[in-house]
């Protein structure tokens, strides 16, 4: 659900379990990691990042968000920056636009 009915769920250590099974999810090969990154996964988690408040939780995601970040071996230095704009050329004015205060 998106918008301001949106909402978040309240447990810390569920949102830091689902974090670490995107890490894993990561983490099992190039495969997933392309398939998650089609997902528009990055962008969700940049949000989350922005509104967690437990420490921890936000340290996984951005674990995670590095993860997707990094360029895989056989392509070229900043390939994966690039795709990911390529992809979703509105979110860096999504993020930036956004008020994140009135986020719940």
């Amino acid at each position: 659900m998106e918008g301001c009915d949106k909402v978040r769920e309240p447990d810390e250590h569920v949102r830091l379990f689902l974090a670490e099974s995107i890490l894993l999810l990561l983490a099992t090969g190039r495969k997933s990691r392309d398939h998650i990154r089609k997902q528009r996964t990055y962008v969700i988690l940049k949000v989350a990042d922005m509104v967690e408040e437990s420490e921890q939780v936000g340290e996984k995601i951005n674990e995670c968000v590095q993860f997707l970040r990094r360029d895989e071996e056989g392509t070229e230095e900043g390939s994966s920056d690039r795709i990911f704009r390529e992809a979703v050329p509105t979110v860096s004015d999504m993020v930036l636009n956004k008020n994140y205060d009135d986020v719940d």
